[in-house]
């Protein structure tokens, strides 16, 4: 094999593009790296070394090389086979080759041989390629780099910016070595920048950029002198027109503003540099590559969303100047009739559409990421005078530009009145004469009705809706679908009363194109508006149901192009949401023809048909509850094969190429047995998609699933507990898997009770995910897969069978969870002594500021599902608990509230005590009560949300009495002052806690209320509450019973408060997150109960939509 002719014939071969030839050498490759590593690697090295050989057969030596010396499985990592001294001749023939090659691209094949050589003889916790045994690294390596990189010495310019580049490349290697030579390495940056080949100052430029991204900040903090010089290196590698090396410099500025974008801090607070720089790039429309101009854009985003708050507080301006650039970018759109032929004939979902006016989108990401992240408040003012100048002018591209602002935007926007300014700019241009213009305008008009709901429809519906319909007829079909899907949007959120005096109109013109449209992207919005009528109006759709069903099936049996498997899916879609529209009588007949085309359907890999097919099915299930069963004889054979991770066996493949392979559709792992298997990327998605079937299927047919529980838990139980790495690369499906199995526990209790059983089945699976999964966590320390088994131990426990678990078990688990939270702290205060370490010897201007992220998220997630499933534990067994458990979490309680970082998990635990124990966690109440009421003042809505919650939970327990008043005054404060932001989403859950804490003091302890604390009319005020949909539903249901009971407390004197209440449960009434089935019908039998002369004297308070809900309540059966 060291025979130089062999050699070259192997590799001759390994490239062979005869079948037969080109595996014979694989084999006799792979025969060689197992049984003679030395031979081969020495072989190669020859063939790298001689340049009479052909220079192809040379570079794909070194990739094998490459390929040899880098880490891997035993069977790969053939270096690692070599004895010492073979390795250390390898080593430093290697720095030798490098040193005297010639050929620059042989070089730099060298160079990255030696990068990953490095990687691999410095790795401290894998002894395999150390080149001598006991000691780890490279010492003559670092050396000679410095020695070749110093280009005071070196006067070959080609060999010294290949050793910078060497340099930044085995930077992360010898990361502690490197940080302890800080004169050398000085030198060789100062050398390199300075240096007059503007490519050795690139080198310089990208090595600045790899020791900032990799060594500690106490290390790195004095290259920011070097940033001026940097911002340089960059204005001259443009003014050369080397544009390969401007993209490298940008890729680098890049991720060093994701990784550590303080080291630009100082340089922006003197100059705007390189910001100012990097917006002339991205505004230079002549001269440059798009992806220099794509790739300046995208640093000026990641810097706003990486330092947003110290932006809007030290740096204002920066914000605007990358408003300017989002916009000149959105002007780059192509001109011409036949670019306005091409994109009017292109499919949304066609290849090359994301490719077509790229500056234009990538304009149109980055305003949407920029005022995300500095909010609308820093950049409003901005925003809106660019908006308004672009606008204003007669170049289409301009209006395009601003109605795409309008779009990305208006999500953010938190002022009614800047909505409807937006409205108006939208529907003037909704008539324009270009395409492209009528096109933005109905998608931000979709955007806004999604953004803005339901402020938006209730206001605007009367406008908008016929402007849309007037759409659906555009003369151009991109336009028409368009308006559409605009429609689907407004549509979703519309009230029903409203939504069903529009349906004839809109159903007449929908099925009009559904019949005579022959453009797909009509056709799939006409299916999805048909779906938003059907959806909103509900059982009213039967009108129309007769005519439609038939269409979609024909749709489903005819659209079988290559091109038409969305259409398809679409249309599957629509049928199962006009089965929950009508109802399962009408539906049933229907629904067995649809499974039955879903089971006819060929999925192969068409993973968005395969989606659509799982979300119908889900909603048909969904519709059909228990009268579902029929079909799972044919259905899960297919869940449980998707349980299944199979792969093929991973052969060598071609050994030439497979390193430098980019295709992400397999990815190779191994497999219980050993062996390596390729499995495809897809398939990972497709077992997610199958636990969340199984997960479907119990919540809606209960114990009507009884008689697949067992099957499904064998199916379910390799996801769960094997540590394979298969396995281990479904965390997602895992996690997934643990929820589905606390769902077999709760069908299993209901079919034991529905089928007269003791609850034996549901106490097997609780125990076996004891023992097979909780068990195996006793040595975790990976704080999301803890998080996961917690979490779905928690919903076991709270689905399991009251006393289901003995005392012991319930003491020996809270022992394990107790444990497992504790050590949650101890990882998290070495993480945080870690940080505190790398940062103590930075500036000040890198110390932390307004952005520092907090790394604490994952152990704070963990630490609360370990403390959920101590509410599990309480709900099983709660008198066990009280008087086993409860003294322990009495020394938490008293430790956490001491902690300002572990108060939050200290309210939790407060939280399920009481909502589990009632009075019998009383005793904790003299630590607990008094730290939740001062908890309510704390600005951190997060403290806030439990505190309110607890004061909610204890409020119907008469020993509450006592807290009552000083409960009631805080809450009071609370309600009584500021409105949280729109975007708030933590202060407007914490808000909605307080209203339903209030409601529930003033209806049980009202005897308490001080005389100056208005209870009710703060209640009132604050109705209906939307964004804690959970508290939102047992408000609303509260309010029912109240006025049923006529608590004259809610009504108020002389019913003043009745008509708000009553506007609040009109509102309510249909809305998914405000109300629910049963809600639905306490709400409209209250209703019908009152005297239609009261509710007249209400109807002042009504608007027009509560108007028509309450006449639709009325006039229904």
């Amino acid at each position: 094999m060291a025979n130089a002719s062999e050699m070259v014939q192997l590799l001759t071969a390994l490239s062979s593009g005869q079948n037969q030839e080109r595996q014979q050498a694989e084999k006799m490759f792979q025969t060689a790296k197992a049984g003679n590593p030395d031979s081969l690697i020495l072989g190669l090295m020859a063939i790298i070394s001689d340049e009479s050989v052909d220079e192809a057969l040379r570079r794909q030596a070194a990739v094998l090389l490459r390929q040899l010396v880098t880490k891997g499985s035993d069977k790969d990592f053939a270096f690692a086979k070599l004895q010492p001294n073979v390795k250390q001749e390898i080593a430093a023939e290697l720095l030798r080759r490098f040193e005297s090659m010639t050929n620059q691209k042989m070089q730099q094949k060298v160079g990255d041989i030696i990068s990953k050589l490095a990687e691999s003889v410095c790795d401290q916790d894998d002894q395999r390629g150390w080149l001598a045994p006991g000691q780890c690294g490279w010492p003559t390596l670092l050396q000679a780099i410095f020695r070749l990189a110093d280009c005071t010495q070196n006067t070959n310019t080609v060999l010294c910016e290949a050793s910078i580049r060497l340099l930044k490349d085995v930077v992360d290697a010898f990361k502690t070595e490197i940080s302890a030579a800080q004169a050398q390495l000085g030198g060789v940056v100062q050398n390199s920048l300075q240096h007059q080949d503007v490519k050795i100052r690139c080198a310089g430029f990208v090595l600045v950029c790899e020791l900032v991204g990799i060594l500690d900040k106490k290390v790195w903090a004095p290259l920011t002198v070097t940033g001026p010089v940097l911002t340089q290196v960059l204005v001259q590698l443009c003014q050369a027109n080397l544009q390969e090396e401007v993209q490298e410099c940008l890729q680098q500025y890049l991720e060093i503003a994701s990784v550590e974008p303080d080291f630009f801090k100082h340089q922006l607070l003197q100059s705007m540099e390189p910001a100012k720089t990097l917006a002339t790039l991205v505004k230079t429309k002549t001269g440059l590559e798009e992806g220099i101009r794509n790739m300046a854009m995208e640093w000026l985003t990641v810097y706003c969303e990486k330092k947003p708050k110290w932006l809007a507080k030290s740096l204002p301006a920066f914000a605007g100047l990358a408003l300017e650039c989002c916009m000149d970018l959105m002007l780059e759109v192509e001109d011409g009739p036949d670019a306005l032929k091409e994109w009017a004939e292109r499919m949304d979902d066609e290849e090359g559409e994301e490719d077509q006016d790229e500056l234009y989108h990538n304009g149109e990401e980055a305003i949407d990421r920029i005022v995300e992240a500095i909010g609308m408040e820093a950049v409003g003012t901005a925003l809106f005078q660019l908006v308004g100048h672009f606008s204003s002018q007669d170049k289409w591209q301009a209006k395009l530009a601003a109605l795409t602002a309008v779009k990305q935007t208006v999500e953010y926007v938190e002022d009614h009145s800047h909505v409807g300014e937006m409205a108006k700019l939208l529907l003037a241009h909704m008539d324009h004469p270009h395409p492209r213009v009528r096109c933005t305008a109905a998608h931000a008009m979709g955007q806004l009705a999604n953004d803005q709901a339901p402020h938006f429809q209730d206001a605007w519906h009367s406008t908008v809706m016929p402007k849309l319909l007037q759409l659906f007829d555009d003369s151009v079909d991109r336009v028409a679908s368009m308006s559409m899907s605009a429609f689907v949007s407004f549509g979703e959120e519309l009230d029903n009363a409203l939504m069903a005096e529009y349906a004839p109109t809109f159903m007449g013109k929908l099925v009009s194109r559904l019949q005579s449209s022959k453009h797909r992207m009509v056709l799939e919005e006409s299916i999805t508006s048909i779906a938003v009528i059907a959806g909103v109006i509900g059982k009213d759709f039967s009108l129309y149901y007769d005519v439609i069903m038939p269409l979609l099936k024909q749709l489903v049996l005819n659209a079988k192009g290559e091109k038409e498997s969305r259409l398809r899916g679409k249309a599957f879609e629509c049928l199962s949401l006009l089965g929950l529209a009508v109802g399962k009588e009408k539906f049933l007949p229907d629904a067995k023809d649809a499974i039955g085309l879903m089971l006819r359907t060929d999925l192969g890999t068409d993973e968005l048909l395969r989606e659509y097919i799982k979300e119908a099915s889900e909603r048909i299930c969904k519709c059909l509850k228990n009268d579902f069963a029929q079909f799972l004889p044919h259905l899960m054979p297919s869940v449980f094969k998707s349980l299944k991770l199979e792969g093929e066996e991973a052969g060598a493949g071609n050994v030439a190429t497979r390193a430098d392979d980019d295709d992400n559709e397999y990815v190779e792992i191994t497999g219980a047995d050993g062996k390596l298997v390729k499995v495809r990327t897809s398939k990972f998605e497709e077992l997610v998609s199958a636990v969340q079937l199984i997960i479907t299927y119990c919540d809606e047919m209960g114990g009507s699933f009884f008689d697949w529980i067992q099957s499904t838990a064998q199916a379910l139980l390799p996801l769960m507990a094997s540590t394979d790495e298969a396995m281990l690369l479904c965390d997602e499906a895992r996690s997934a898997a643990y929820i589905a199995w606390s769902k077999l526990i709760k069908c299993a209790r209901t079919g034991a009770l529905e089928r007269n059983q003791p609850p034996t089945l549901a106490n097997e699976l609780l125990r076996t995910f004891l023992q097979r999964v909780v068990v195996t966590v006793q040595s975790e320390t990976d704080p999301d897969t803890l998080k996961d088994v917690g979490n779905g131990l928690s919903e076991c426990l709270k689905n399991a069978e009251p006393g289901s678990l003995g005392g012991q078990e319930v003491g020996q688990l809270a022992e394990q969870l107790f444990k497992l939270i504790d050590e949650s702290f101890i990882r998290e205060a070495a993480e945080q002594k870690s940080a505190l370490e790398d940062k103590a010897s930075a500036p000040a201007e890198l110390q932390a500021d307004e952005d520092e992220e907090d790394d604490e998220e994952s152990e704070n997630q963990c630490r609360q599902c370990m403390e959920e499933a101590l509410g599990g534990l309480m709900q099983v067994a709660p008198e066990y608990f009280a008087t086993s458990v409860l003294p322990e979490c009495a020394k938490r309680l008293q430790a956490w509230l001491g902690s300002k970082q572990h108060r939050i998990l200290a309210f939790f635990l407060g939280c399920d005590l009481i909502l589990h124990l009632k009075e019998l966690s009383q005793p904790v109440w003299q630590v607990l009560i008094p730290a939740v009421l001062q908890g309510l003042g704390d600005e951190d809505a997060d403290v806030r949300t439990p505190c309110a919650y607890a004061l909610g939970l204890a409020a119907p327990l008469p020993s509450f009495a006592q807290a009552a008043p000083d409960a009631f005054r805080k809450l009071g404060a609370l309600l009584g002052g500021p409105v949280p932001k729109k975007r708030d989403d933590s202060g407007k859950i914490a808000m909605d806690n307080c209203v339903s804490a209030m409601l529930l003091l003033a209806r049980h302890q009202h005897a308490a209320c001080p005389q100056d604390v208005p209870a009710w009319q703060l209640v009132v005020n604050k109705l209906p509450i939307r964004d804690d949909e959970d508290e939102a539903k047992k408000v609303h249901k509260a309010l029912v019973e109240l006025l049923t009971e006529q608590n004259a407390g809610l009504i108020g004197p002389n019913n003043a408060h009745l008509g708000k209440v009553l506007s609040a449960l009109a509102e309510a009434y249909k809305q998914e997150g405000l109300s629910n089935d049963e809600l639905d019908i306490e709400i409209q039998n209250l209703f019908k109960r009152f005297p239609v002369q009261i509710l007249e004297t209400c109807a002042q308070v009504f608007s027009e939509k509560q108007q028509k809900k309450i006449q639709k309540m009325l006039t229904m059966a």
